[in-house]
């Protein structure tokens, strides 16, 4: 289970909902931009430090931060950030001002807005409200402890 940001083209007239599938319907053989893939790798490396870069023998870029678990990926149908719900409190926070700082590099550099589908909210709504994500971190981790599941925000 993870914590996503999409990133799609949108038309100023169309639902986030008819972006979303449009996106999961599209299918292209193009490689995204290399020049905006080196931009969002050296923005990454800003918000996040040292990054493990994988550039796909067909048409998509990805790149993971290791201590955090965060992960971009960028395609040529669109881009999205992940990361586990291993976080609360206060590292719930510093994840989420991180995918949102991401995020935010993501639109400027491929031009694709962004969606927080956990709350339903374009992103640009959604960095206006960074304790609606943590809240949601926080309620996956009391979640995961309920039910015996470890992870590292419940030791």
């Amino acid at each position: 289970m993870s914590y996503d940001l999409i990133f799609a083209p949108r038309n100023d007239d169309q639902s986030w909902d008819d972006t979303l599938n449009a996106a999961e319907e599209a299918d292209s053989d193009e490689r995204p931009s290399g020049e905006a893939w080196a931009r969002l790798v050296a923005a990454a490396r800003q918000v996040l430090g040292e990054v493990s870069v994988f550039e796909g023998a067909h048409n998509y870029y990805e790149l993971t931060h290791e201590p955090t678990g965060i992960q971009v990926s960028y395609h040529a149908e669109g881009a999205g950030i992940t990361v586990p719900y291993w976080y609360r409190g206060g590292d719930a926070r510093a994840v989420v001002t991180a995918i949102y700082q991401l995020g935010e590099a993501v639109q400027a550099v491929t031009g694709l807005p962004g969606y927080d589908p956990q709350l339903e909210l374009p992103l640009s709504d959604a960095l206006a409200q960074p304790e609606l994500a943590v809240s949601v971190f926080d309620k996956v981790a009391a979640s995961f402890a309920k039910r015996g599941i470890s992870s590292p925000s419940n030791g």
